[in-house]
């Protein structure tokens, strides 16, 4: 099977490997950029490529289309499942990183947490995409099996439709079609039960690959908020450091404009000592008297 991305990689002129990203905020933040846009390109992928497989195989009418859309189905699915495994490895990869440096900056933490909520909704609408395609694929078989059956009773259609698709009974053969459109009725019938049953084996895969990405998003979440926090007591620490500081400076300021009043009333006091002796002595002529 083709690896969508290294395909996508080799057109660009290098390889996306674990090893790629090191510590450096920077690097981890060109990788968490690189890895979005590969999500991205998934998401166009499962929207255009894959929507349109799933219709070719619904609207195929004979047993030669219904092979070869079936083909392209399962490849473009397959490209898709791996591609979201393989980016699953680099988030952690990422996530691994952040852990053994616990003091990276709270954007390089948010961006990587972001990269994994990403991933976790691509895999989400991919399990969406799968499980809207398995439903009408139930229906067109039913449908089918209404027709060859038209006395069969609901319960009777239920267990036959599940016995077709599980494997466990032949595909029905249409009562009264002639011998191409029976034999084209029975390979549709045959064919989409296969797509069906591989559905139930992408979607138990898709609901593993979800539970480990959910584990991802839930181990990055305490590493944002506790360095938000740390990021939230600093600011209040610098903000009191800073408080202090204009207090201090403040306190300073004062101190130096009380030592001159000070100094100001030790010189009053000193020429008033000074004064009263030398006035009292000029007003009573005692000054020197023998």
């Amino acid at each position: 099977m083709t690896d969508y991305y290294r395909n996508v990689d080799l057109e660009q002129g290098h390889t996306y490997e674990l090893q790629y990203t090191s510590s450096n905020p920077t690097a981890i933040l060109n990788k968490c950029r690189d890895i979005n846009t590969e999500i991205a390109k998934l998401r166009q992928k499962r929207e255009r490529q894959l929507h349109a497989a799933q219709q070719a195989v619904l609207d195929s009418t004979n047993s030669a289309t219904d092979q070869q859309t079936r083909r392209k189905l399962d490849n473009v699915e397959s490209e898709i499942t791996a591609a979201l495994r393989q980016t699953r490895d680099m988030v952690a990869d990422l996530k691994h990183k952040l852990r053994s440096n616990p003091d990276g900056s709270a954007a390089v933490h948010t961006q990587v947490g972001l990269l994994g909520r990403n991933l976790q909704e691509e895999v989400k609408q991919m399990r969406k995409s799968q499980m809207v395609f398995d439903r009408t694929l139930r229906e067109q078989v039913r449908r089918r099996y209404e027709i060859a059956n038209p006395d069969a009773t609901a319960e009777e259609i239920d267990s036959g439709v599940e016995g077709v698709i599980s494997g466990q009974t032949q595909a029905f053969q249409i009562q009264g079609a002639r011998r191409q459109e029976a034999s084209d009725a029975q390979a549709a019938v045959a064919n989409r039960s296969v797509a069906i049953r591989k559905i139930e084996q992408d979607l138990i895969e898709l609901s593993h690959l979800s539970q480990e990405v959910a584990i991802l998003v839930q181990q990055q979440e305490p590493l944002v908020d506790d360095i938000n926090k740390n990021a939230q007591d600093t600011a209040e620490n610098t903000a009191k450091a800073n408080d202090h500081l204009v207090k201090a400076i403040f306190s300073a300021r004062n101190a130096r404009k009380y030592k001159w009043y000070i100094l100001f009333v030790c010189l009053l006091i000193l020429a008033i000592v000074i004064a009263v002796p030398i006035a009292w002595c000029e007003i009573n002529h005692a000054c020197g008297a023998k």
